[in-house]
């Protein structure tokens, strides 16, 4: 059901496509990571105190659509490289242990992932792109 109301968020959003860095895998210099703005649809938990970090994946046509779900983060690009301040910071995207982007937004299109196996892993960083200690790994098979 979520990735079904992502899908259909997806397409209201405007979306820019952003190249990853070049890396020692054949892959990294063929695959795109589309950021996508939110329309404000947020998951809100106030039983918990502190940071906490939900992922969902779901893998269709070939491309690998994420949304991360923060308590009590935001997102500030203008801060990267800044002091730590709590609650505030960046994502960062590992694929098969390669860092492929820096993202700012809670969900994101993983495209043009060729054919095979990918481990993907989710970092929360601060500010001064340290980690939060908060990150999840998943699998996805692209056929």
């Amino acid at each position: 059901m979520r990735w079904k109301l992502f899908f259909i968020s997806f397409l209201l959003f405007n979306c820019i496509s952003t190249n990853v860095y070049a890396g020692n895998e054949e892959f990294i210099d063929q695959i795109h990571i589309v950021p996508i703005q939110s329309t404000g649809i947020v998951n809100i938990d106030t039983q918990r105190e502190g940071l906490d970090l939900e992922v969902d994946h779901d893998v269709k046509s070939g491309n690998v659509y994420v949304e991360c779900f923060l308590n009590h983060f935001r997102f500030k690009e203008d801060k990267v490289g800044a002091l730590h301040e709590e609650g505030e910071g960046h994502i960062r995207l590992y694929i098969n242990d390669e860092h492929v982007d820096t993202l700012y937004q809670s969900a994101f299109i993983i495209e043009e992932l060729p054919k095979g196996e990918y481990e993907i892993k989710i970092v929360v960083a601060q500010n001064d792109r340290s980690s939060y200690g908060l990150e999840k790994e998943f699998t996805v098979m692209i056929q």
